[in-house]
């Protein structure tokens, strides 16, 4: 069997936050080169790259997500898909005044299910010899099981080597490839590139 066929999927945010807050630098991947470091001497067929708009109402932040979307449509062979954000309202006593707090987060939600959606369909489709994942979320390791047991198809995971790396996502890769600065030296976009 063929190793040669191999498709890409990127958890965006995950990536985002491993290199912001993983190896401390505001620094933006550029994700076509990225993925073909990944892929290296063998054949990509199609770059994934899972996301959310921006929770921020800043213009700026959501002009600069923007622009990085923007450049992403440019990539051959890329497919951006959305998953969506969600509030979340938290309320808490403020141990100094003891007066009740609230403040919001936003959490995405959709995009564990499309990445398992598209990597299992995929691989049962026959779409592909070898699944590169580019996330440390957890959620995702039985999908990664299911495909190499009953597809026999490999699967390979990119992440930055912090806490975040799911031990259960790592155990079931074939390959694990850590994200390290080193790694990623020739794959950031030039420093004036922002985005959220």
């Amino acid at each position: 069997m063929s190793n040669n066929r191999v498709m890409v999927f990127i958890d965006g945010s995950n990536l985002y936050k491993g290199v912001k807050e993983g190896l401390k630098t505001d620094k933006l991947v550029d994700i076509e080169k990225l993925a073909k470091k990944l892929v290296d001497n063998r054949t990509l067929e199609r770059i994934y790259f899972y996301t959310t708009p921006t929770p921020s109402s800043d213009p700026l932040v959501v002009q600069s997500n923007q622009k990085f979307l923007d450049r992403l449509g440019w990539i051959d062979n890329l497919q951006v898909r959305k998953g969506r954000i969600v509030p979340r309202t938290h309320e808490f006593i403020c141990n100094k005044c003891n007066e009740k707090q609230t403040y919001k987060t936003y959490i995405q939600k959709g995009v564990d299910t499309r990445i398992v959606v598209d990597m299992v369909t995929l691989a049962v489709n026959d779409s592909y010899d070898v699944a590169i994942l580019v996330s440390g979320d957890s959620d995702l390791s039985e999908a990664l099981n299911f495909i190499r047991e009953h597809t026999h198809k490999k699967v390979e995971n990119a992440c930055v080597p912090d806490i975040s790396w799911a031990k259960t996502l790592r155990e079931a890769s074939d390959k694990r490839i850590s994200l390290t600065l080193e790694y990623l030296k020739d794959c950031f976009l030039p420093s004036h590139s922002t985005m959220i």
